[in-house]
């Protein structure tokens, strides 16, 4: 057997003709003095499991072998730091070069930057060398998308105060949701680096320990980026990205960050439909920085979810499934990874607006594993209140989350959780409980930041909705402009807002208006890519259950068993049943509510301000008419109907 080819049946490591390692080694942990253990062993054939056992320094000459024989430059460079037994400055700069360099997403197909890193650390004789990598590898560790190295972090632990060590604790601190001890940490970083910089000329004076990095300010700058991101500070995370990103002394993989960071602000402060143009236009928007992914790092599963959370938001939802699915596979092997749970939370809501229930219920017990808590009982609730199989909670139920700080939350999550309550108290017509839910939701006393207003695609409908049946007036026709301006750039939320629309006409008894509301969302659904079932089958029900009103029976009995098929297959066991109620009560209604011609408008409005419980002179104060020809509109209104009291009207009237 060649020396070679020991090193591929001993080590797993190999040169082969392709250029590719049949395995990825992986060190025992570093000796004393930080040098690489000769004890390491290799993830592939012949390792240790196998039986084979290589001393120390057989082990370094096989690999000392292969170095000279690999075709890659950077799998030589993988084995000459395997077979060093002793500081190698050399060998420590080319390690780092290495791991910074442009182009290292190919590399990092070898070994991840991150342990590059550490091995150059490991191999550096020089103290502040050593503790200059080891923070590079720990900010490369929160770069990437693997679970945090511990054993790294242990080693971060031990490093002397400096503004990169508290920037890496600060960037750590964001991923595990303690968002007082990050904002603490970015401030003694700062403090850290204005000492620097007031004793600049012994800082860069020759020998002098206290030399910062070039980039420490650029880097203090992308963890502020990330933890203003997670705080929904949408204008912050831009400016402190941006200030990063035109520094240029960024390394590539922190370059990335930033500007994956510029990305996810950008969310918050340009909407989901500018970074979907971003994310596919390869073009740089300004010169010297922009959003705009590289083609190495466009689907990375950060990007990846920022692509999947946007797309839930502009209504292309199963595209937007398939990106979080894949950022779930990603992390498979990762279960409490906040990346896992923010996909899980998104990828319920996007099945649940597609119509897929049970897949969305499956989602959303991966959330109780991923630590999701609030977001995950709340998406839970929501699911059962559509499908009915849960006591309905009272009305006036609905209590605000207990009073938080800001940054004791991340407010995304508080937010998802909040919408998923809201859409619940929508499904159970509870509209007073819905408007208190988004009152408390919009206002600034929440310290929720940018979250809402990010997250409106999803509130909007249900706080138009409650305006419009609970209000009359200048409240009900904001609530569907807004609706209406959100919806210019959704579809499909326009399908609801011709339904709210049409319902708002059928309250103020203008039914002409209400009809052409109604056939004017049924035609803008055809021209929809995807409208979510339900919206549609609501739809459906309310233009059907107006036709029958109406005396167009049968037409309108056609638009109510294809509402009621809809809510059936989806398993909307509370609209299914509503549904069968009301066409049963409009096949068996003798005439029309509303008989073509029959009512003027000002007999409309009459009949609306007596059903809602005005007295006659009630009634007259408001449209500015006798009451006498109150009197006069109510007589014809009873004899057209066919009905004899106030009571029987009230009957009659649509609710």
């Amino acid at each position: 057997m060649t020396q070679g080819a020991e090193v591929a049946e001993s080590t797993g490591v190999c040169p082969s003709r392709h250029g590719k390692p049949a395995g990825l080694p992986c060190a025992a942990g570093p000796l004393p003095h930080g040098r690489p253990s000769a004890d390491a062993r290799p993830c592939g054939r012949g390792s240790a499991s196998s039986g084979t056992r290589i001393d120390p320094p057989r082990f370094r000459a096989l690999h000392l072998v292969a170095a000279a024989e690999a075709p890659d430059p950077q799998q030589a460079l993988i084995h000459r730091a395997l077979a060093t037994g002793r500081p190698d400055a050399a060998l420590a700069a080319a390690l780092e070069e290495a791991a910074v360099a442009v182009g290292s997403p190919a590399h990092a197909s070898l070994v991840s930057t991150r342990q590059l890193l550490v091995w150059a650390a490991d191999l550096s004789a020089d103290r502040s060398a050593r503790e200059h990598r080891l923070l590079l590898a720990a900010l490369h560790d929160l770069c990437g998308e693997n679970p945090l190295d511990m054993e790294l972090w242990a080693r971060i632990e031990t490093l002397p105060p400096s503004p990169l060590r508290h920037a890496a604790w600060a960037g750590r601190a964001v991923m595990e949701d303690r968002f007082g001890a990050a904002l603490d940490h970015l401030r003694a970083a700062r403090r850290g680096l204005a000492f620097w910089y007031a004793r600049e000329d012994e800082v860069t004076s020759p020998g002098s320990r206290l030399n910062p990095v070039p980039s420490a300010g650029a880097v203090i700058d992308t963890v502020e980026a990330a933890v203003a991101c997670r705080m929904a500070r949408g204008g912050a995370t831009v400016d402190a990205a941006t200030r990063a990103l035109d520094a240029r002394v960024l390394d590539t993989v922190q370059a990335r960050a930033a500007r994956r960071l510029l990305l996810a602000g950008q969310v918050y402060a340009a909407g989901p439909h500018h970074v979907l143009r971003l994310l596919g236009d390869s073009t740089p928007a300004t010169p010297g920085r922009t959003a705009t992914p590289e083609a190495a790092e466009r689907w990375s599963s950060r990007l990846l979810l920022v692509r999947g959370e946007c797309r839930v938001l502009t209504g292309d939802l199963e595209a937007a499934a398939g990106d979080l699915r894949e950022v779930l596979r990603r992390h498979q092997a990762s279960p409490g990874h906040p990346e896992r749970r923010r996909a899980l939370e998104r990828l319920t809501i996007a099945h649940f607006l597609l119509g897929n229930w049970q897949e969305a219920e499956a989602v959303v017990d991966g959330i109780d594993t991923a630590g999701g808590g609030t977001a995950g009982r709340a998406l839970r609730a929501l699911l059962s209140a559509f499908r009915g199989s849960g006591a309905p909670p009272r009305r006036g139920s609905w209590v605000p989350p207990a009073p938080t700080t800001p940054g004791a939350a991340e407010p995304d999550h508080v937010v998802i959780a909040t919408v998923a309550r809201i859409l619940a108290l929508s499904a159970h017509r509870h509209h007073g409980d819905v408007l208190a839910a988004i009152r408390w939701l919009t206002a600034p006393s929440s310290a929720l930041e940018d979250a809402p207003a990010k997250f409106a695609p999803l509130w909007l409908p249900a706080r138009a909705e409650a305006a419009v049946e609970t209000a009359t007036g200048a409240s009900s026709l904001a609530g569907l402009a807004e609706l209406h301006e959100c919806a210019e750039r959704i579809p499909y939320l326009m399908v609801t807002h011709h339904r709210l629309a049409g319902r708002a006409a059928e309250l103020r008894g203008n039914p002409t208006a209400a009809v052409d509301a109604y056939e004017e969302g049924l035609s803008t659904a055809k021209g929809c890519a995807h409208v979510p079932p339900v919206h549609l089958a609501q739809l459906e029900s309310a233009y059907g259950r107006l036709l029958c009103l109406l005396g167009h029976t049968a037409s309108g009995l056609r638009h109510l068993e294809r509402a009621q098929h809809t809510f059936a297959s989806l398993g909307a066991f509370p609209f299914d049943h509503r549904c069968t109620q009301e066409r049963a009560a409009l096949a068996e209604r003798a005439s029309p509510l509303w008989p073509d011609g029959a009512l003027t408008e000002r007999g409309l409005a009459v009949a609306r301000l007596v059903v809602s419980g005005l007295t006659n002179s009630q009634v007259a104060e408001n449209l500015l008419i006798s009451e006498k020809a109150v009197e006069h509109h109510l007589g014809r209104i009873y004899r057209t109907l066919g009905v004899r009291t106030r009571a029987e009207l009230a009957s009659r009237w649509p609710r």
